[in-house]
């Protein structure tokens, strides 16, 4: 049987640190924005979404350089190869990038963690708490695909959205082809509102999104109709 294809959605980019300036943010890490959402029970699993960490970063690294074939086609491009894009010190930046907008209120970074491992990352980004609007993305561990986790995590960060940060509408740019992500953005209840031709430079070359969203009322009418999950 073929294995599913994990959920992708979206991915940003950033620029690098040095060893130093890792060592010197983590003695202030305590300082920082620190959620958890969760967790649920997914068929025995106990699924989570937190703040990263920085010592996230072997997983995090050994699970992209592995599922390349399934992330990068839906990934923003790049001149670098897909190694030299999962360094230690590209997570660094990527964690450093996150909280500063985490605390400026224009993200929520989190991971996904599945028995206490790390398994992918949704986030929230443009963040526009005045207008009540926001973007999700997500990826997941291929070995986990297919398994409900990404639709418990996609359900826990639209609770979280529309209650916690009190926004109004989440959007998701969904790559045209992207079979997993589409169903599970329909599952959670967003419905597509059109396509956006040749909207993002992924996996080489400028592809077409489906624009998917959910409003805070949407969620609320969906969200009676979901069977509760033991929360531990």
């Amino acid at each position: 049987m073929k294995r599913p294809r994990p959920l992708v959605v979206l991915a940003t980019a950033g620029r690098l640190y040095t060893r130093p300036l890792r060592h010197r943010f983590r003695r202030r890490q305590g300082r920082t924005l620190c959620v958890r959402i969760g967790p649920v029970d997914v068929s025995g699993h106990a699924v989570s979404l937190r703040s990263p960490r920085l010592s996230d970063w072997p997983q995090w690294q050994a699970i992209r350089l592995r599922d390349q074939k399934f992330i990068e086609p839906f990934w923003i491009s790049s001149s670098r190869s897909w190694a030299e894009r999962h360094t230690e010190r590209d997570w660094v930046d990527e964690f450093l990038h996150a909280r500063r907008e985490a605390l400026a209120g224009r993200a929520l970074p989190l991971v996904i963690e599945v028995d206490g491992r790390l398994a992918g990352q949704f986030n929230l980004e443009r963040i526009d708490r005045w207008a009540g609007l926001a973007e999700a993305g997500v990826w997941i561990d291929s070995t986990l695909a297919g398994k409900g986790i990404a639709l418990a995590a996609a359900r826990m960060l639209a609770e979280y959205g529309f209650g916690a940060l009190g926004l109004h509408r989440i959007t998701a740019p969904v790559c045209v082809g992207n079979v997993p992500a589409a169903h599970c953005a329909e599952q959670v209840g967003m419905r597509r509102e059109g396509t956006m031709i040749s909207y993002l430079d992924v996996g080489g070359r400028r592809k077409d999104h489906d624009l998917w969203a959910i409003t805070a009322e949407m969620w609320a009418a969906r969200k009676d109709r979901i069977p509760d999950r033991a929360a531990r």
